[in-house]
C-alpha cells in the first residue's frame, strides 16, 4: 500500500479513505445530527493533538456495508466528530456512500476477504 494514501480499518474491515473521498468528490452533501455517534468515538482511535484542528465544514463521509444490512459507518472524520462531540456541534455536513461504492473502496473485510496479512 502506498504511504501517501489514506486508510481506515475498522474490526476486520479496512477502506482506502483516499479512494472513498475520489469516489465523495461531486456527490451530493448532505447535513446530519451527530450525536447519536458520539458514544463510538471510543471505538476508534483519535490523535487528540488533530482534534482542535479538524475542519467542520468538510464533509464526513458515511459508506453502507452489504454485509451489514446496508448498516452505515463513518470511514472518514472521526476527528471531526471528536470536535463536534466537545463543541456540542449539532449539525455536520456528510456525504453517504452506497453499497457499491463503499465496495469500490473497500480494501479488505466481508466478501473482499482477508487481509494480505493474515493467514
Amino acid at each position: 500500500m502506498s504511504d501517501d494514501r489514506e486508510y481506515f480499518r475498522f474490526l476486520t474491515y479496512q477502506w482506502d479513505v483516499t479512494r472513498a473521498q475520489e469516489i465523495a468528490a461531486g456527490r451530493p452533501v448532505h447535513y446530519f445530527d451527530p450525536r447519536s455517534w458520539f458514544g463510538w468515538l471510543g471505538a476508534v482511535r483519535i490523535n487528540e493533538e488533530h482534534v482542535a484542528d479538524a475542519d467542520l465544514t468538510r464533509p464526513l463521509i458515511v459508506v453502507k456495508i452489504k454485509e451489514a444490512g446496508g448498516d452505515p459507518l463513518i470511514i472518514d472524520g472521526w476527528h471531526r466528530l471528536a470536535r463536534a462531540a466537545r463543541e456540542n456541534v449539532t449539525r455536520l455536513p456528510v456525504v453517504v456512500l452506497d453499497e457499491t461504492q463503499e465496495f469500490q473502496a473497500r480494501v479488505f473485510g466481508g466478501a473482499k476477504g482477508r487481509p494480505p496479512f493474515s493467514r
